[in-house]
């Protein structure tokens, strides 16, 4: 390749931010935000910059060409970004992101151009955020399960994962469901719920694993109780017991979601023992494939 170089983030401020400028971010909200589009869906952008505006997070966003996949695997992050003589491909979408960030009060906000697939953009760039947005849009190809997974453990951050059709977000979900396996994903997933948990108005736990039997139950003598934990946090949740046969997860899991008529469902991704693939794996790719609501998800 006769020209490695690549075009810096295009840092995009509001009127009177000093570059680099902005108030601390308050303890234990995420400091920054990766929104990625791709598709013709703009909820991954309108619910990073209401989330951002509310939190007062950093902001970077890009759009994914779609043509990426078939691109070759570059090894480093700067390859993800555009070279300089493909800088100017769309200034469209920069020119957009810098009007919708300020409008929507967001005093540091970044376009970065890139050009690798949802996985490596995610792999890399996912380590400099501390929350990831997407919308089903970003989740090409037959098995969206297999795509976003490759993702989600590349990058090993809360990821956010909107309906396309969810049109102008809030970033409010006031209520929200948790999938509970009593798995280590779950618990890292309700750590990172935790901004969206203080602000619901109803929070449901859906408990798989108080119906899983003895010898199924994931590290027995380590039991973590995510009733008291929340607690301990100021929030208050009404626990539910799922007795469900583990190849029907999913659609348990969704169909409570639907009888709560809950706006965001928070829970693990997939992991590797026998009982949490088998009880969360096959739940995971139901959720991916059929989900019509809001997913917070983490490895």
């Amino acid at each position: 390749m006769s020209d490695a170089r690549a075009v810096p983030p295009q840092t995009l401020h509001a009127p009177g931010a000093a570059h680099g400028a902005g108030r601390p971010i308050p303890q234990g909200l995420p400091a920054d935000l990766l929104a990625v589009r791709q598709g013709v869906s703009h909820a991954a952008l309108l619910t990073g910059i209401a989330l951002a505006a509310r939190w007062g997070s950093r902001l970077s966003a890009c759009r994914l060409p779609a043509e990426a996949a078939a691109r070759a695997h570059e090894p480093t992050v700067l390859a993800l970004l555009e070279r300089a003589d493909d800088a100017s491909s769309n200034p469209a979408d920069a020119s957009a992101f810098a009007r919708l960030a300020q409008t929507g009060g967001v005093s540091h906000a970044e376009w970065l151009l890139c050009r690798g697939g949802l996985a490596d953009t995610l792999h890399r760039l996912g380590a400099w955020h501390d929350l990831v947005i997407l919308d089903r849009d970003s989740l090409a190809g037959d098995d969206p399960f297999e795509h976003f997974g490759q993702a989600l453990l590349g990058c090993r951050m809360p990821c956010l994962l909107l309906p396309a059709d969810s049109g102008e977000r809030d970033g409010q979900f006031p209520r929200i469901a948790i999938g509970w396996n009593g798995s280590i994903e779950a618990t890292r997933a309700i750590h990172a719920a935790l901004p969206f948990l203080h602000a619901a108005e109803h929070v449901t736990l859906l408990d798989g694993a108080s119906a899983l039997p003895d010898e199924d139950a994931d590290e027995p003598p380590l039991r973590f109780d995510p009733i008291a934990f929340l607690a301990r946090h100021g929030i208050a949740a009404q626990r539910r017991v799922l007795r469900t046969p583990a190849s029907h997860a999913g659609e348990a899991l969704l169909e409570a979601t639907e009888q709560d008529r809950t706006d965001l469902l928070v829970m693990g991704g997939y992991s590797h023992s026998p009982v949490r693939e088998r009880v969360l794996g096959g739940a995971t790719r139901h959720v991916l494939g059929h989900a019509p609501l809001a997913v917070l998800m983490r490895h």
